[in-house]
């Protein structure tokens, strides 16, 4: 029955610490695709992209509308870092399309193709990339907004794609993808770095909450992981360590009071869903043909 106990308060801890391991791994790049097909470039602590391939091709509606990426994607908006996590990341998904969609013209150009629609609709992305820097993360609607502006950078992405289609054929497509897939430019890396940043203060944050539950801070750890000398799985690893060595009665004191959070954070971002759902959601730029 003990090692019953303390499996279940780590696996309480280790959903609680779910919300780290998501910004962490930084699946909030999975906005808009790519232009030519899509990467699958992400990485846990170091970077800050995970594109999809095909919008929408990956992804599995659930029961409020929203697909289940969207879904994960909202659950560390309850707060204005976490929303400002989100946004920064579809900015810098948005820009990096951007860049890919501009070689992509200059590239059909050179090739003696007419590019008057592809530039109509990275011109509609300019908008929506300025839409996405005037986003305030700090207010009430955040959620809905981030998921507004998400749907139109997947659908303009796929008329991009798709408008491609229409003027080359596979060889050329194939062509096409090798001239624009490597664009990392300053602007992207700077993109990086200040999301790297956030993710870490947004950890540390969390770090900090649980630590309160638990009423045990370790400064010198959070600090350390703040440094990038340990990774968030070691900084689980020793929360775990720790509860492991209390009394029963203090693991089902965390357990409870875990769990209470736990629940408390999936009301709200059900309710954001179901604000949304009963609302309607998506602006209806870049509606695809």
């Amino acid at each position: 029955m003990k090692k019953i106990a303390n499996i279940l308060v780590v696996l309480m801890l280790m959903v609680s610490l779910a919300s780290l391991a998501l910004a962490d791994d930084e699946a909030g790049e999975n906005h808009n695709g790519e232009f030519e097909g899509g990467t699958q470039d992400g990485e846990n602590e170091t970077s800050d992209t995970n594109e999809t391939e095909e919008p929408g091709g990956n992804e599995t509606d659930g029961p409020d509308g929203l697909d289940n990426e969207t879904e994960e994607e909202i659950g560390i908006m309850n707060n204005s870092l976490g929303a400002e996590i989100r946004l920064l990341q579809l900015e810098k998904a948005i820009v990096k399309n951007l860049l890919k969609g501009e070689r992509a013209v200059e590239v059909l150009k050179a090739m003696g193709f007419n590019t008057s629609n592809l530039e109509l609709i990275l011109a509609e992305m300019r908008l929506l990339l300025e839409e996405v820097q005037d986003a305030d993360p700090g207010s009430n609607d955040s959620v809905r907004v981030f998921v507004d502006l998400k749907i139109d950078a997947k659908n303009l992405t796929k008329q991009f794609r798709e408008t491609v289609k229409e003027l080359l054929d596979n060889e050329k497509i194939k062509e096409l993808k090798e001239r624009v897939r490597e664009i990392v430019g300053d602007e992207l890396q700077n993109y990086s770095k200040k999301i790297r940043n956030r993710i870490k203060q947004f950890n540390r944050n969390q770090l900090h909450r649980l630590y309160g539950i638990i009423g045990e801070t370790n400064n010198s750890l959070i600090d350390e992981y703040g440094n990038s000398n340990v990774s968030l799985d070691q900084v689980k690893s020793q929360i775990c360590k720790m509860v492991n060595q209390m009394t029963k009665e203090k693991k089902y004191q965390i357990f409870s009071e875990v769990k209470e959070d736990n629940i408390r954070k999936k009301i709200k971002a059900q309710a954001s869903a179901d604000e949304m759902q009963n609302n309607g959601k998506g602006k209806g730029k870049g509606k695809t043909k």
